[in-house]
């Protein structure tokens, strides 16, 4: 992902950054790098209420009406022109600005907001002696809690892929797939 001074500015101006995810972004911003993929085949995160891979290709104009409805800041603009959902230093909140702006109806209402995106608990995560608990403070669905190791585990029913988790973890153990 190419994060312009554009995207920066988007982020350090956004209501919901925490402090932490701003001090991630400029410590970590070297070490993304994208990925060459084919236009034929999506690998990234697509914004929420996208349509299936080979309809959203189709469909999708690249208008990047989506990338600047967001108030999150969180679509941007992968390599090959399509959007992408970059959680990484803000939420996704689930506001539908980006659905409502598509023109090309590749993005779609959802009868329940889901980004599609769930997270994963590395064991950097465990402190045998004190777990931290923010990503179970942090999610507004309850859908994470502490499992027998000590590792948070997931609720995927209840879990809607907001990454707040994601955002609010400061051992940088969770990561959205």
């Amino acid at each position: 992902m190419n994060k312009s001074e554009k995207y920066y500015q988007a982020l350090m101006t956004h209501r919901h950054v925490s402090r932490r995810g701003l001090f991630r972004a400029f410590v970590s911003a070297a070490k993304h790098t994208a990925p060459q993929v084919p236009v034929s085949q999506l690998t990234h995160p697509l914004p929420p209420g996208a349509v299936p891979d080979v309809q959203f290709i189709t469909q999708c104009t690249r208008c990047n009406q989506c990338i600047t409805a967001c108030p999150m800041g969180i679509l941007t603009r992968h390599e090959d022109g399509y959007p992408q959902l970059a959680i990484e230093y803000a939420s996704c909140d689930g506001c539908g600005l980006c659905i409502a702006a598509c023109p090309s109806d590749a993005l779609c209402v959802q009868a329940r907001f889901d980004t599609g995106l769930r997270p994963t608990f590395s064991s950097a995560c465990v402190n045998p002696l004190r777990p931290c608990n923010q990503c179970i403070e942090a999610c507004p669905e309850q859908a994470c809690a502490i499992g027998a190791a000590g590792i948070p585990v997931l609720d995927s029913e209840r879990c809607t892929g907001c990454g707040e988790c994601r955002v609010q973890c400061n051992a940088d153990a969770i990561r959205l797939r």
